[in-house]
C-alpha cells in the first residue's frame, strides 16, 4: 500500500476523521433531499466530535484504550545497561529560525538526562528521525544529543541510532545498536501512552525492557462544567490514545510485538 494511502487511512479512522466522513455524508444526503437522513448525520456528527473533545468524557473513555504501566518513580527505577529515549517530535532548523525544534521530545530528553544523573546507566541511546536533513543541518538524533549534552549529559555517553521512523523500527535499529555495546537491559524513555506499543516492541527485539515514562496522563478528579465544553486540545489527546489503540492491534496483527 502507498504511505500516502496508508496515511490517509489513519486519518480517516481517528475521531475527527469518523466525525467529518459522518458530516460529509449528512451534507450529500441533504443535496440529495434526504433530508432526514442528512440531519441525523449531521447531528451524530456534531455529537461524536462533541464526545472527543470534551474533557469529562475523554478523560474516561481514552485512558480505558491503552493499559498504561505504573509510573516508576526515579528512586524506584533500577540500574540498566542504557537509557532509550524515544523520538517524538523533533523538526529541523528552517529559513526563520536557525536552530532545531525540539517540541515535546524536550520532556523525554530531560527525563533521560535525569535518569543518566542519578546513575541508572552509562550510556543514553537516543532513536528515531523525523526529516531528511539539509547539507549542514542535524539530523534529528543529533538534535537531541545535543539537547543532551546541553543538560550536562556527556557526548561520549550518548549513542545516536538515526535511522527508525516508526516505533518497530526504534526497536529494530536500536537493538541492533545496543548488541554492538554489549547492552541487553534498557530504561526506556517515551510518552506513557506510547509504552504499551513501544515496550512490546523493544521486547520482540531482544531488549530486557524497563518502562521509564516521564510523565503520567491527567486524570479528571470531579465533575466540573467547564469540562463538558469541547476543545482541540483535549481531542488532540484523545486523538494520540485511538492511533496508539490502532496502532497496538496492527503491531500484534504484523507480530511486533
Amino acid at each position: 500500500m502507498p504511505d500516502w494511502a496508508e496515511d490517509l487511512m489513519t486519518l480517516l479512522a481517528m475521531p475527527l476523521g469518523i466525525g467529518a466522513t459522518i458530516a460529509v455524508g449528512g451534507l450529500v444526503a441533504l443535496l440529495l433531499r434526504r433530508y432526514r437522513l442528512g440531519t441525523m448525520l449531521v447531528a451524530l456528527a456534531a455529537l461524536w466530535l462533541w464526545l472527543w473533545s470534551a474533557p469529562t468524557f475523554v478523560s474516561r473513555i481514552a485512558p480505558r484504550l491503552v493499559e498504561v504501566p505504573p509510573l516508576a518513580t526515579l528512586q524506584t527505577l533500577p540500574r540498566a545497561d542504557a537509557i532509550v529515549v524515544l523520538l517524538n517530535d523533533v523538526g529541523a532548523n528552517t529559513s526563520r529560525r536557525d536552530w532545531p525544534l525540539v517540541g515535546t521530545t524536550a520532556d523525554s530528553l530531560w527525563h533521560g538526562a535525569r535518569l543518566f544523573a542519578a546513575n541508572k546507566a552509562p550510556v543514553v541511546i537516543v532513536s528515531g528521525s523525523t526529516y531528511d536533513p539539509k547539507p549542514g543541518q542535524l539530523t534529528s538524533a543529533e538534535v537531541m544529543r545535543e539537547f543532551l549534552t546541553a543538560l550536562g549529559v556527556p557526548a561520549q555517553a550518548v549513542l545516536a541510532e538515526d535511522r527508525s521512523t516508526n516505533t518497530r523500527e526504534n526497536a529494530v535499529f536500536s537493538a541492533q545498536l545496543a548488541a554492538r555495546h554489549d547492552i541487553q537491559k534498557v530504561l526506556l524513555v517515551t510518552r506513557l501512552w506510547h509504552m504499551p506499543r513501544a515496550a512490546g516492541a523493544f521486547r520482540k527485539a531482544g531488549l530486557t525492557v524497563v518502562p521509564a515514562a516521564p510523565t503520567e496522563p491527567g486524570r479528571q478528579r470531579k465533575f466540573k462544567a467547564k469540562n463538558l465544553v469541547p476543545n482541540a486540545k483535549t481531542l488532540q489527546g484523545a486523538t494520540l490514545y485511538v492511533h496508539e489503540w490502532l496502532g497496538t492491534l496492527v503491531y500484534r496483527w504484523r507480530g511486533w510485538i
